[in-house]
């Protein structure tokens, strides 16, 4: 058996890493103050945008690539953290499962689909609010493998307390850090939801690899 991420995976987290090591640098005034402010107002999701590109007025064409650019971006060290890992570990296992393509494509399709959702369930008003983070991919890749482990239980006739103790696990996580910053504030919720929908629906569309049915979580 493998173990270690892929090297895409690797090279992707250190994407992340990166990119947050320079915003967290100029917070901290070891670099050029406003990277932070600049990097989001670029390549962050702003639902106000999104509004008001359903309302048919005119947005930037900023809203367009944010779409993906969203999910590079994070809220800080912790926030960085937490995703990482679990993109190294649900990424790693992805990409032996259906190769670098399959993983990215579920990575930026469910990026995409994460933001959508957000931007029509959100309601940040009349603020510039930035939605970021890789949590509405992560979440994504999460309703992949649980579709292709339901398609597998149900194929082999096996218990499924796994799949739904998974799935309650992760939905309590959402609604407890939601609860925890108030109004949903700080945790996009609605992105998490988007991924996994988009995951789940896409996963169809790709065959793991044998053995490689049941992921890691």
């Amino acid at each position: 058996m493998k173990t270690g991420a892929p090297p895409l995976v690797w090279a992707m987290a250190g994407a992340f890493i990166a990119i947050e090591g320079v915003l967290t640098a100029s917070d901290l005034g070891l670099a050029p103050q406003g990277l932070r402010f600049a990097a989001y107002r670029a390549f962050a999701f702003f639902d106000i945008y999104f509004d008001a590109m359903l309302a048919g007025r005119a947005v930037p064409a900023q809203l367009w690539w944010s779409l993906v650019t969203h999910a590079f971006l994070h809220g800080g060290l912790l926030h960085l953290a937490m995703n990482t890992a679990v993109f190294l570990a649900l990424g790693a296992h992805l990409t032996r499962a259906v190769g670098e393509a399959g993983m990215l494509a579920l990575f930026f399709g469910t990026a995409v689909a994460g933001a959508l959702l957000f931007g029509l369930l959100a309601d940040t008003g009349p603020s510039f609010v930035p939605m970021v983070g890789a949590s509405g991919a992560l979440f994504g890749f999460l309703g992949a493998m649980k579709r292709w482990e339901w398609r597998y239980l149900a194929a082999h006739d096996l218990p499924r307390r796994r799949f739904w103790s998974t799935v309650l696990a992760l939905t309590a996580v959402n609604v407890v850090l939601s609860l925890g910053f108030g109004d949903g504030g700080g945790v996009a919720w609605q992105a998490h939801l988007g991924g996994v929908l988009a995951g789940w629906f896409a996963a169809p569309l790709m065959t793991p690899r044998r053995g490689m049915a049941i992921g890691p979580i």
